[in-house]
């Protein structure tokens, strides 16, 4: 039987109430970072957080440490370390079952009891479109993803530069990319300036012209959420920085040495990332509430379960609808912080009886970077393009990390990788 675990051993009072948060990412640490901001010494709380890796990782950035622009580490930030531990139980382990009837979680630890609940525990690639007989095949949500993404793409130009057949050298470097969405296009274009403004200068027995890099999406356009006027923008950034765009197209099965578009087209490669489509957690599936068809559960307009009341999600495990299109709202990091907000004020009001408050949506921004100098920008009625659009990204994401030490140290890399290049060590 599992050992119950017992949290709060230096607490002063007697029997306080216990907020459990499962999920160390953006959703999960901000509701941790607004409870212990709002926390004093006299209220009976017991906050811990639960996350299967002891580091928040800054997830929009991942696509920079896979095209060699981040140092992984950079992006990592250890959760022990963003708050005041006192105020605080962080306990490494994953999920394991969920019992909202009971109000407990079992976990690779131990059991936790809860009175509040907070679902934070994100998503995962949806590869159930795709047939899978072999090859390299990769996502990228996690740090190792990235690196491993980095460590492969340096890889095959290794390999490419002693290869003397020309259409095995073809095959070793053509680059595809399943997922036409903010990710997809961000992870394409800093691949294009890793690959020839840095490696192509290093190899120089590769044949640039034997270099493809090929972006497919189902859908009839690109980063769909996006204005027509900067999606206009993005697909002339693609094309004429040599991206092949296959729309309305589907990569349907991997092989060890290609894959096939709309099962019959073959494109031979060594290489195929997947940042097509999302489900919920498999850990939020057993969890006895209303769902939708990707695994989310449904919440009000509080950020609760539908059906069971303190019992909170947020960020991609959560399914809340667009008041304005009935739609669910897209999965961003922005969403999960200000959901986050909501969530934590809201428990706290409970506690002290006072009015909860609604979640609201809005999206008066969008902002995709296109490598290191380009980029779109949009708040209401503004549009910037280019480098302006560039720095306003980074700015913005610079103030999101939570960490002064790997703000500066992310600032850094950027700077020194436009000085002197992206880093093109392999690291096993």
């Amino acid at each position: 039987m599992p050992r119950r675990i017992v949290v709060g051993t230096q607490r002063k009072h007697k029997d306080p109430k216990r907020i459990l948060i499962l999920g160390g990412g953006f959703g999960g640490i901000y509701v941790l970072r607004y409870l212990t901001k709002s926390l004093h010494h006299s209220q009976n709380l017991e906050i811990t957080l639960v996350s299967d890796e002891n580091f928040f990782l800054f997830s929009p950035l991942l696509h920079e440490v896979a095209a060699a622009g981040l140092e992984p580490r950079h992006i990592a930030l250890p959760v022990r370390g963003l708050l005041r531990p006192d105020k605080f139980t962080f306990i490494q382990a994953s999920v394991q079952k969920i019992n909202l009837g009971d109000r407990t979680v079992l976990t690779t630890a131990g059991t936790l009891d809860f009175d509040y609940l907070v679902l934070a525990l994100g998503s995962v690639r949806d590869m159930s479109g795709l047939r899978l007989e072999g090859g390299n095949v990769f996502t990228l949500k996690t740090l190792t993803d990235g690196i491993q993404i980095r460590n492969h793409i340096i890889s095959v130009f290794e390999q490419a530069s002693v290869e003397r057949n020309s259409e095995r050298q073809k095959q070793l470097l053509t680059f595809v990319v399943s997922g036409g969405g903010y990710i997809g296009v961000q992870l394409v274009t800093s691949l294009r300036d890793f690959i020839f403004k840095d490696l192509v200068k290093c190899y120089k027995t590769i044949n640039r012209n034997n270099i493809r890099i090929i972006l497919v999406e189902i859908a009839p356009k690109i980063v769909s959420p996006l204005h027509t006027k900067f999606r206009a923008y993005i697909m002339r950034n693609l094309q004429c920085s040599g991206i092949e765009v296959r729309l309305k197209s589907r990569v349907t099965h991997a092989y060890p040495d290609h894959v096939t578009i709309h099962g019959s087209e073959v494109v031979t490669t060594s290489t195929l990332i997947w940042v097509a489509g999302i489900l919920s957690n498999p850990q939020i599936a057993q969890v006895n509430a209303r769902m939708d068809n990707i695994g989310r559960v449904k919440v009000n307009e509080y950020l609760e379960l539908l059906d069971f009341p303190n019992f909170y999600a947020v960020g991609d495990c959560a399914h809340f609808k667009d008041p304005k299109s009935g739609l669910p709202i897209p999965p961003k990091a922005h969403t999960g912080v200000r959901q986050a907000k909501i969530a934590a004020h809201n428990i706290l009001a409970d506690i002290q009886g006072r009015e909860k408050r609604p979640y609201i949506y809005s999206n008066p921004f969008d902002i995709v970077p296109l490598g290191p100098s380009k980029g779109v920008f949009g708040f209401h009625s503004l549009r910037l393009y280019g480098l302006p659009a560039r720095f306003f990204w980074m700015v913005g994401y610079a103030a999101l990390i939570p960490r002064t030490y790997n703000r500066a140290r992310i600032l850094g890399d950027w700077l020194l990788s436009l000085i002197f290049g992206r880093d093109m060590t392999f690291v096993k």
